[in-house]
Formats: C-alpha cells, structure tokens, sequence
C-alpha cells in the first residue's frame, strides 16, 4: 500500500470517529451509561464488579404522563398500585418545579428520570462524596419515595418522613452470613454489626437531584445478563401519608 492510500484510509478513519464519538458521547451523558458496581453492599443481587445499564432520563415525558394520567384499566391490584403510586409521585415531584402534565410536551428528555417504584435499583451521587471521594456515586435499592414514611432496616423503633422530592435508600447486604435469621432476630443485634451498606440510614433521605439513573440490566459478566427487576421487602417498611 501507497503512502497516499495510507494517508487516505487514515484520514477516513479519523473522520468516522470524529463523527461517531459526539454523538456517543452525548447518549452516555444524556440517555444511557455504564457503571461498574464497587463493594458488596447489593450482594446477593448485585456483585463487586459487575456492570450495569443505567437510564439517566424518561425519554418523550409526556408519553409517560398520558400513560398515567389516563383512567386506569389495570387487570390486577398490584398494576392498579403502580398506577396510583406513579401519579403520587409526579405530584410530589411537581412540587418541587419539575414539569409535568402538558408542561411536558416541548422535552424531549428530562433529568432526573422519574422513580416511582419501590425496589428499583438507582445509582445516585452521594451526599459525603467529599468525604468518600474514592466512592463518589453509589448503587443502592429504593426504600421509601418522596412524601412516605419509612422504617430502616435494623431500627424498628426509628420512622423518617421522605421530603417530596427525595429518596430513602438502602443496600441490600445486611451483613448477615446466616440469610435464615429473621428481621426481628436481626433487629435484635447492633445495627453497625450487621449494616454493610453507608446510605440512608446514615446521612437521610438523598435529593433527586443526586439520582444519575436507574439500573436496569447486568451487561457483564456475560454469566450474570439480565434484568435488575425490583424488589421490595416480605413486610412493608414504607407508607404513604
């Protein structure tokens, strides 16, 4: 091969990145990004060093809004919660300045995306990221939604009323290698015993404004692919009020 055509195939090269690498660029920074799980506080749902898809804005809000907002035709009591619980939510963000309704038409995107869904899984920015700087954002389960109030886990006597436009979050290792033990017998021993997890049993509910995006899939290991579905404990911790 030619110095020219050399020169040519590089030049091609460099201007097919040129073009590919804004646009990537602004998906990860808009739309969907990667972020590798550090420590254990998820085990057993999630693992040090697996790699999740994260969602960091709802696409087209208003397709959500009329989704919500229309008379509700779900087939079972669980789909008709989700429907009530969504609306809460977008009531309680609406409080705090976030757009909705037809307010909602002229985006295209909106940050953060919208969580109304006990047990999704978020990965947020944490409040003592100055004093943590090697652990500046975090994965962690959501607990309790803006405007409910929520026991933590380990605490049965502890309740904390959720500002609107907040979350309570939680890991999901309590520290406990024997998984047969009930909450009670749990609850029983020292919470900083059992506690894995630095969230919001210790510094509060976070802002939304933390949230980076809710994990939705495991896209590595190969061996762990998957869905991140939610998951809420067997008795309720969280109410609304």
């Amino acid at each position: 091969m030619n110095s020219a055509a050399s020169s040519s195939l590089l030049r091609r090269c460099l201007t097919s990145i040129a073009l590919i690498l804004p646009p990537a660029k602004f998906i990860q920074d808009t739309f969907y990004s990667l972020y590798r799980v550090e420590g254990s506080s998820m085990e057993p749902a999630l693992h040090d060093g697996d790699v999740l898809l994260v969602r960091k804005a709802d696409i087209l809000p208003h397709l959500d809004w009329k989704r919500w907002s229309s008379s509700s035709s779900a087939s079972s009591y669980e789909e008709e919660e989700e429907h009530q619980t969504a609306l809460r939510v977008i009531a309680q963000d609406a409080q705090s300045g976030r757009p909705i309704g037809e307010n909602n038409v002229g985006y295209t995107y909106l940050h953060p995306p919208t969580i109304h869904q006990l047990g999704a899984v978020i990965v947020y920015r944490a409040p003592d990221a100055e004093k943590y700087p090697s652990s500046e954002y975090r994965v962690k389960r959501v607990v309790g939604l803006g405007g409910q109030i929520v026991r933590p886990r380990e605490n049965w006597h502890r309740i904390e009323r959720i500002p609107p436009f907040a979350l309570w979050v939680e890991g999901d290792n309590n520290g406990d290698t024997n998984h047969d033990k009930s909450e009670n017998e749990v609850s029983a021993k020292s919470s900083n015993h059992y506690c894995r997890s630095i969230d919001s049993r210790t510094y509060g509910p976070i802002c939304k404004n933390l949230v980076q995006g809710v994990a939705e899939r495991i896209i590595w290991p190969p061996s762990r692919w998957g869905v991140i579905s939610p998951v809420t404990p067997s008795v309720p911790r969280s109410w609304w009020v």
